[in-house]
């Protein structure tokens, strides 16, 4: 394209001079201009209207003329779309509500939605051209970069790097990129700063082989402003990644297309959680990582756990989007998931389908090279299909003689496949470059249909079941019907619906139920296209899971309803059409019957259910006895046939009856085996053209009421139908139930059709394709003989007027298999099927006809054709309009559908008398810029609630109108002369004759008069010149001669700009003084009594002055000497002109003469914030000289700030960003004196003088951030009430219009009041008082102010106090408080109590107890103030700090209060001292001697023992702190462990101080006990045995004796142990006489140590139930045969 242009260029340059001749002037320049053709392409139907050919607002072509965009739904993704197209790099911005101005003329564009890939907006998804509800307010912008750009990135902040240098987008190389390239580059395109990695990132390989090397200093605010240099070698692409691109990655996985998703985000990457992770998903991520076709979808951190944060959750994508963080998703860190969740995807590495229906259909493409490249469809066959359905996880491929078309693709070229049929993956086959023009390759695989039938009888029968989410799931029951059965016997291609099925009558399904409350009208082209909950939502189980019975063989094409149609039946699995040479009554039978229609219906009129493609068919031959057509003999049929239709019992026929033909008559429907009519209440044109399509008639000319045809008999079928116009039947149109009415045979409604010609596929019922009925069928008229004779002829016998002579050719589309007539008339026909019609055996262009059709529109009663009351005809009746919400703006559409002049007022209230009839329109809301009243937004036709004397009227200019101005005061001048609008030429034009126009137009001043091309040229050659004397009130009242430009003629058309009829007087500027109103040829003041900032609000948008700043009652700009208006002026703030407003007469005709009204504008003050949702922040621009200029940021500071928020009433300061924070201005830069930002005063004063120029550059432009004052009124505290907002020095509430809880999180964050609970609308905290500040009001929830968020200006709203906003806050929340019981540092094994206070009046809430380091996390919910964990028994894994956190579920959110102080817990083990005693081998003693005796070559054993909680440990031995023995196992019960160490023969080696030590480990650690007491061994010679003997002996009896008195002593006490002494050995021991008894074991009752004994839990038992407890108390005894117990110790011996 760009090279085309370069030749033009050097054509003009190099020829022009050497051709002198004019005419060879002409031809070179025709010949450049054809060279420039390729220029001309969609893009020139689009332009940017701004600063620069990248930045501005958005227009489009279209009708000849420019139009907006309206910025409803305007994103990125549009703004994507839109650079693309105008070739402007990447997009950096996209603008709302009309930021480069407003826009003229149309708005073509609303409701736009791209998906970002699109080559042209005018593919993307919109809501129709020329349908919008929007005004140039809401004009959509974008602004590109026109330097640099990313291409093939992730996201538009990566991607390849190319410049545009001399004209051409350039790659750049990537030798000399370095990081300072990359920071002027992600600054250019808004993107933040660089990522720097060690792994440079790809994104393809650029076409160009050479490039552009670059070389920046870093400061640079584009690549262009860095050197740049060819570099004619071979180099690498250049690429980037900026910390604004959300980049995505997938981990772990076997491939690079495969793996755990991570998103990078506040600089670190994070996962996903898999909950709702599915198909939709793994698409998005599969196209944003450039990989193929999604394969499956993996759960539960398949390819391993992540680490650090989870980014994302609740994930839930269409699968179009361009960017996975596109997809809406919860914040940013906000989940309630761990990483065992992680998501994962497998993407088709190789291979991917694009443009299918589904992920398992689509054009085939290889990633090749480095490339995705189409596969050419020139070798490819079964083997290639099998490997790419297997390579993408779709199956095995559908085989069918028809190949599926997906679109084409936009290469030329492709790549040759050649497969074997077992490989895996389409890159193992043979790939060959195909450098010729091939097809494309396409492939549908057996899943590629989400919808399958099971459980039934065959392949058209059965359970539905349909594919999410890499499942199948059953579809719910719940309002299941024909209509669905319609659309799944289509997706299924399957027959004609017979049955449906419910209460799981086909068995129940397992998994999920995917689908509920499924609704479809029968067209939809798939299931999950009907209207239903989100998949997975519903309120059923597997007992009401739906199914269907399709007809598997046969269908009814193009019928009115499921039971009449043309036929067709499935054979040699290809659906052909049935010859109608050899059917009959038997054939017919046996179709009714299979598709469950009863019988047919014979008649002598075959019915006509249009031509099928197909020339050749089957014919069938039945016996009448078959269940099926298949069953009958069926046999190919190679000639030409024609199609077979039926009609069957069951479809409802429909029936006019009385009629003078075919197509007229009385209206009656079949039902119930039986004729009824239908009544006419709501019968109309829609109702009408749905009878005559199904009665296969033409155009409907005339509905009929009151029986026109005639009473009829029997039922009442059908009342109040209302018909869309586009039903099948018209039974399928919404009505009371059959039979159901309220009417009388009086009221049977009729029509009237035309019977042999009709106008198809129009815009009206008065234009379309002609089509004539000839011979029992439909045809289409041939264009080769057509003339306007036949067009005048079917205009008049349609009703439709006269052709429509318009230069432009209607386009209506083509009549594709319908036969093509010529016609031969005489002249004297009424009708076309009059003339002599023949078969036209050529194909032929067909007939597009439009039709003036008659005016639906009149005014009534009114000085001239150009003034009364507003009358339009609906329905073949004239009614009026109600003057409910008519204003300006529908009277302008009033005077353009009239042909008339400019508007001059809107009347009310019956101004040209009252109507009579219907009142057929009510609450008409014009935007201005309609064609016609009807296309207004408006209640239905009929529905009203006035009266007569509330009927419409208008004035309109009858004379004279300004053509294609900036407003209805400017433009080209035309005046009505001779029944014709002329242009006036500028022959002898001037300030005399404009100011005739300007008072007769109502416009105030002559401001210009000339004829100059500024407002266009029309295209008329004769017009008119003028001469006027001043004073004449009207143009036709001057002197007026005919005048014919010839081309010698420099004569242009006469324009005329006026001042307008308002004018602002005795201000400092014209934006600010005593508001002039101009009236009745002269201007006069405004009374101020009723002024308000809605009517100035008017005043400064109609003199292009910005916003209303401040409004005047008084004499502030002086009394003025003119009239004073007594007319009050009543606007809304949203009429473009004081003159759109509604003006009525005060009461008493009086004004307060010290009353006039006055405004200041904001443009009027020396500084202005722009580029920010906001009026109160922004980019700070002053204003000097004529122009605009930005503020640098060296010098800014938050006292300057301070100044500029309250010049512009905007309440404080919040902050002072610099650099450009709101984006970069142009024009002058001006620095931030102390001299000028002292005062408002000081700032308004060099605004006049002037500011300091500075050396800044527009990257320092300066920003600033106001905020209003706020407050909560009339609520239980500071934090609860009713929104008011400090502005202009006054308290005012704000409308509940858009009052959600964003906003309401806003106001409490502004207040410091915590998290808001609830937002309250209606006046909830009472009615506000004073103005209203705030309306339409939305928040995203993320500002920090609420004049932040998205609304109206201030003052500028459509509520009143009833409508007071609310929110209720939860205030500052306290912590919960945290303590530890019994102290925080406790031995292992203790029982702890750890409790959380909470102090707060929100009580009733989930107390969370979480430690850290560690998972552990205990919740409980408590409805009181604290609440108290057990743990049983610690152990070390309990050591760390614990916290107590609380949440409340409150206002159907969860309320999370602030995290308590945290107090750590301590975990010790701590260890007793052992005993040691001594063990006789000659008895069952045991005593605790300090020392002993013992003879040499004796036997004696030491016990080592201990009370301790911490069993499996050892117990060692000492002798002088030295070991003398191997460790040994402790054994026992409970907490008394010991251990045995024998001394078989006493030596002398044996003789020393012995101690018992014991030691576990526990937890990888090792714990040891302090030493027990000493035990002293003397080893001796040994002596007389009788003396040793005779001494144990005492000792021994003296034993028993103490233990039979402490038996004694107890025997009175009902719990006790009882213990039984043994003395298996019958020989003494000698005891020495400094043994000792000591007190009570460890200080502990015995009989409950024998209980823990009893009772006591090992460590296995840790893992029981936190808080119990062993309470049961021993009642029996205790047999301890052979135990001997001390008080001290008890004895234990096997």
């Amino acid at each position: 394209m760009d090279g085309f242009k370069g030749i033009g260029s050097i054509l003009r340059t190099q020829f022009t001079s050497v051709m002198k001749n004019k005419q060879l002037h002409y031809l070179l320049y025709l010949s450049i201009g054809l060279l420039n053709v390729p220029l001309h392409t969609d893009c020139n139907n689009i332009r940017l209207v701004g600063p620069t050919r990248c930045a501005g607002r958005v227009e489009i072509y279209h009708r000849h003329t420019w139009g907006t965009v309206c910025d409803d739904y305007w994103n990125m993704s549009n703004a994507d779309v839109v650079c693309r197209e105008l070739n402007c790099g990447t997009a950096l911005e996209a603008k709302h509500r009309a930021f480069f101005g407003e826009g003229k003329d149309e708005i073509w564009m609303d409701d736009v939605q791209c998906t970002g890939h699109e080559s042209s907006l005018m593919k993307c998804s919109h809501g129709g051209l020329e349908h919008n509800d929007c005004n140039h307010g809401e004009d959509a912008g974008v602004v590109c970069s026109d330097h640099a750009r990313l291409v093939n990135g992730t996201s538009r902040c990566s991607g390849r790097v190319e410049v545009n240098h001399n004209g051409h987008w350039r790659k750049v190389c990537n030798n000399d990129w370095g990081k300072k390239e990359a920071e002027v580059l992600c600054r250019e395109v808004g993107c933040g700063a660089p990522l720097i990695s060690h792994e440079s990132p790809y994104f393809g390989q650029g076409s160009e082989v050479t490039g552009v090397n670059t070389s920046c200093f870093g400061n640079e605010s584009s690549p262009t402003q860095c050197t740049l240099q060819e570099f004619n070698q071979t180099c690498g692409d250049a690429s980037v990644v900026c910390t604004n691109s959300k980049p995505l990655r997938l981990v772990n996985g076997t491939n690079r297309c495969s793996g755990r998703v991570e998103v990078y985000h506040g600089g670190q990457w994070g996962t996903v959680c898999d909950d709702g992770w599915g198909m939709q998903e793994a698409e998005v991520v599969c196209r944003e990582m450039n990989c193929g076709t999604p394969v499956a979808v993996k759960h539960r951190a398949y390819y391993g756990q992540g680490d650090d944060q989870v980014w994302m959750d609740n994930v839930k994508c269409t699968g179009h989007e361009k960017f996975l963080t596109n997809c809406p998703h919860r914040d940013f860190g906000e989940h309630d998931c761990d990483h065992s969740e992680d998501a994962s995807v497998i993407c088709s590495d190789h291979a991917r389908l694009v443009n299918g229906t589904n992920q398992c259909s689509g054009r085939v493409e290889v990633n090749h090279n480095g490339h995705w490249r189409k596969v050419c469809n020139s070798d490819w066959g079964k083997k290639e299909a099998e490997v790419l359905c297997r390579d993408v996880g779709c199956g095995a491929p559908l085989i069918s003689h028809e190949s599926p078309y997906f679109s084409q693709g936009s290469e030329v070229t492709g790549v040759k496949t050649s497969c074997f049929g077992n490989e895996s993956s389409l890159t193992q086959c043979t790939l060959q470059e195909f450098n010729q023009t091939c097809g494309d390759a396409s492939v549908v695989c057996t899943n590629s249909k989400p919808l399958r039938l099971v459980n039934g009888t065959n392949r058209c029968s059965g359970r539905v079941e349909v594919y999410h989410g890499g499942q199948w799931g059953t579809v719910c029951d719940d309002g299941w019907g024909m209509q669905e059965a319609e659309v799944v016997c289509r997706e299924m291609n399957c027959g004609t619906p017979v049955a449906v099925k419910h209460g799981a009558y086909y068995g129940r399904g397992d998994n999920d139920v995917w689908m509920d409350d499924v609704e479809c009208t029968g067209h939809e082209k798939f299931l999950t296209n009907c209207p239903h909950r989100s998949i997975g939502d519903h309120d059923c189980g597997h007992s009401e899971d739906a199914g269907v019975i399709c007809s598997d063989h046969v269908r009814l094409v193009n019928g009115t309803n499921r039971c009449s149609g043309r036929v067709e039946v499935n054979h040699n699995g290809h659906w052909r059409k049935v010859c109608n040479s050899d059917w009959g009554k038997k054939e017919g039978e046996v179709l009714c019957r299979e598709v469950g229609c009863g019988a047919p219906v014979f008649s002598h009129e075959s019915p006509y259910f249009g031509q099928g493609s197909e020339v050749t068919g089957v014919k069938t031959s039945c016996f009448g006895n078959e269940s099926s057509l298949s069953q009958c003999t069926l046999q190919e049929f190679n000639q030409g046939c024609g199609d077979t239709s039926v009609v069957c019992t069951n479809s409802k026929l429909l029936r006019l009856v009385n009629g003078t033909n075919r197509c007229s008559g009385r209206v009656e429907v079949y039902h119930d085996g039986q004729w009824g009519t239908v009544c006419d209440d709501r019968w109309g044109m829609q109702e009408a053209e749905v009878a005559c399509r199904e009665m296969n008639c033409g155009t409907p000319l005339a509905i009929k009421y009151r029986a026109y045809y005639g009473q009829g008999d029997d039922q009442v079928w059908m009342d109040d139908v209302e018909c869309t116009g586009h039903e099948k039947s018209l039974t399928d149109c919404p009505h009371r139930g059959f039979g159901e009415n309220d009417c009388s045979h009086s009221e049977d409604a009729g029509v009237v059709c035309s019977e042999a010609v009709r106008l198809i596929n129009g815009t009206n019922r008065c234009s379309g394709r002609v089509e004539v009925y000839y011979q029992g069928q439909w045809g289409k008229m041939c264009s080769s003989d057509w003339g306007t004779k036949k067009a005048a002829m079917v205009c008049k016998e349609l009703n439709c007027g006269m052709p429509d002579n318009s230069p432009v050719k209607p386009q209506f589309g083509e009549g594709k298999g319908l036969r093509g007539y010529t016609s031969n008339c005489r002249g004297n026909e009424s009708s076309i099927t009059q003339c002599s019609l023949h078969i036209n055996p050529a194909r032929c262009e067909d007939v597009a006809l439009s039709c003036t059709g008659h005016p639906t529109l009149r005014l009534v009663n009114g000085t001239d054709k150009c003034s009364g009351r507003v009358e339009i005809q609906h329905d073949g009746q004239w009614g009026t309009v109600c003057d409910d919400q008519w204003d300006i703006r529908d009277a302008q559409v009033v005077c353009r559908e009239m042909n008339c002049g400019t508007v001059q007022t809107a009347k009310s209230a019956a101004y040209f008398g009252q109507g009579h009839g219907e009142i057929w329109l009510d609450d008409t809301e014009c935007f201005g810029n309609e064609s016609s009243l009807s296309h207004c937004q408006h209640a239905s036709f009929g529905e009203n609630n006035c009266g007569h004397s509330e009927d419409a009227g208008v004035v309109c200019s009858n004379t004279i109108r300004l053509i294609n101005g900036t407003d209805h005061c400017s433009g080209r001048v035309e005046v009505y002369h001779g029944g014709l609008w002329s242009p006036v030429y500028n022959v002898n034009w001037g300030l005399n004759e404009a100011e005739v126009v300007c008072r007769e137009m109502d416009c105030g001043d002559p401001v210009m008069a000339s004829g100059s091309s500024q407002f266009g040229q029309g295209s008329r050659l004769g017009g008119y010149t003028i001469r006027c004397g001043s004073k004449e009130s009207s143009l036709t009242q001057c002197s007026l001669r005919e005048f014919v430009r010839t081309s010698h003629d420099h004569a242009g058309e006469a324009t005329v700009v006026c001042s307008g009829n308002v004018r602002l007087v005795n201000g400092s500027s014209q934006c600010a003084g005593r508001v002039e109103f101009y009236h009745n040829g002269q201007w006069g003041t405004v009374c101020g009594d009723s002024w308000d900032t809605n009517d100035a609000t008017v005043v400064c948008r109609q003199l292009n002055c910005g916003r209303a700043h401040k409004i005047n009652h008084m004499s502030y700009f002086g009394h003025g000497s003119g009239k004073i208006w007594i007319d009050e002026i009543e606007c809304n703030g949203r009429e473009s002109s004081l003159t759109q407003c509604t003006q009525r007469e005060f009461g008493d005709n009086t004004c307060n003469h010290t009353s006039v009204a006055g405004v200041i504008c904001s443009d009027s003050l020396a500084v202005r914030l722009v580029n920010s949702n906001d009026q109160c922040s922004g980019r700070v621009e002053l204003y000097h000289a004529g122009q605009w200029g930005t503020m640098c940021d060296r010098d800014w500071t938050m006292n300057d700030a301070e100044v500029v928020c309250k010049l512009l009433d905007c309440g404080h300061a919040v902050s002072a960003p610099i650099s450009a924070p709101f984006g970069q201005g142009t024009g002058p830069i001006w620095e931030a004196s102390n001299s000028c930002f002292g005062s408002e005063t000081s700032l308004q004063q060099c605004s006049v003088n002037g500011f300091n120029n500075t050396s800044c550059r527009h990257e320092e432009d300066a920003g600033i951030v106001c905020a209003e004052q706020i407050k909560l009124v009339n609520g239980k505290s500071e934090c609860s009430g009713r929104v008011e907002i400090y502005h202009k020095s006054q308290w005012g509430t704000v409308c509940d219009d858009e009052w959600e809880m964003t906003n309401a999180e806003v106001v409490c964050r502004q207040l410091g009041c915590g998290q808001a609970l609830s937002y309250l609308t209606n006046a909830h905290f009472g009615r506000g008082s004073g103005p209203i500040w705030l309306d339409n009001v939305e928040c995203t929830g993320q500002e920090n102010a609420l004049t932040q968020c998205s609304h109206n200006d201030f003052g500028d709203n459509n509520c009143g106090h009833g409508e007071d906003a609310g929110v209720v806050c939860l205030g500052i929340l306290p912590k919960p408080q945290i303590t530890l019981s019994p102290a925080p540092e406790v031995n292992w094994g203790d029982r702890v109590e750890i409790t959380c206070t909470m102090v707060t009046e929100h009580l009733g809430g989930t107390f969370v107890l979480q430690k850290t380091p560690g998972s552990f996390k205990m919740e409980k919910y408590s409805d009181n103030d604290a609440i108290t964990f057990t743990i049983p028994k610690v152990d070390l894994s309990h050591k760390g700090w614990y916290h107590c956190e609380y949440r409340k579920r409150l206002a159907i959110q969860d309320i999370s209060f602030p995290k308590g102080d945290s107090a750590e817990l301590s975990v010790t083990v701590r260890l007793e001292q052992p005993s040691i005693s001594l063990t006789s081998p000659h008895a069952m003693v045991i005593f605790s001697p300090d020392k002993i005796e013992v003879t040499r070559g004796s036997s004696f054993s030491i016990t080592c023992s201990i009370h301790s909680q911490y069993p499996g440990g050892f117990f060692y031995l000492t002798m002088s702190n030295v070991n003398v023995t191997e460790p040994k196992p402790a054994f026992g019960h409970s907490i008394f462990l010991l251990a045995y160490f024998d001394f078989p023969v006493v030596g002398d080696k044996d003789q020393g101080e012995y101690s018992c030590v014991y030691g576990v480990n526990i937890s990888t650690l090792s714990f040891s006990s302090p030493p027990s007491k000493s035990l002293q061994v003397i080893v001796m010679a040994s002596s007389s045995s009788s003396v040793i003997s005779g001494t144990l002996v005492g000792l021994l009896l003296l034993l028993l004796l103490l233990v039979s008195y402490l038996v004694w002593r107890r025997r009175g006490q009902t719990v006790r142990a009882m213990v039984r002494f043994s003395n298996r050995v019958g020989e003494t021991i000698k005891q020495d006489t400094e043994d000792k008894v000591d007190g009570p074991l460890d200080g502990r009752d015995y009989n409950s140590l024998v209980n823990e004994n009893g009772n006591g839990r090992t460590l296995e038992d840790k893992g029981a139930e936190v808080d119990s407890h062993n309470s049961a108390e021993r009642t029996d005894t205790e047999d301890l045969t052979g135990r001997v117990c001390y008080e001290l110790e008890p004895l234990i011996h096997p």
